[in-house]
C-alpha cells in the first residue's frame, strides 16, 4: 500500500505564501510544497488557492524568483 505524504496545515501554507511575497524569493522545496497542496489537498479553501496562485503568478511575471 502506498501512503500519501502528510498534508501541510493551511497556516503553514499561508506563512510560505506570505514569506515568498515579502522576500521575492521562493525555494524549490516551498514551490514543491505549494504545487502539491494545490494538486492534492482537497481541504484547501478557495482563499488558500487564490494566495498560492498569487505566488505562481509572481513567478511567471518575474516578480518572484526560484532559489536553490
Amino acid at each position: 500500500m502506498v501512503s500519501s505524504p502528510p498534508q501541510k496545515p493551511a497556516s503553514d501554507i499561508q506563512s510560505l505564501v506570505t514569506a515568498a511575497l515579502e522576500q521575492g524569493i521562493l525555494s524549490r522545496r516551498d514551490h514543491l510544497t505549494l504545487s502539491t497542496a494545490m494538486l492534492s489537498n482537497p481541504a484547501l479553501t478557495a482563499r488558500d488557492r487564490q494566495h498560492i496562485n498569487q505566488v505562481f503568478d509572481g513567478l511567471r511575471n518575474g516578480r518572484l524568483r526560484l532559489a536553490d
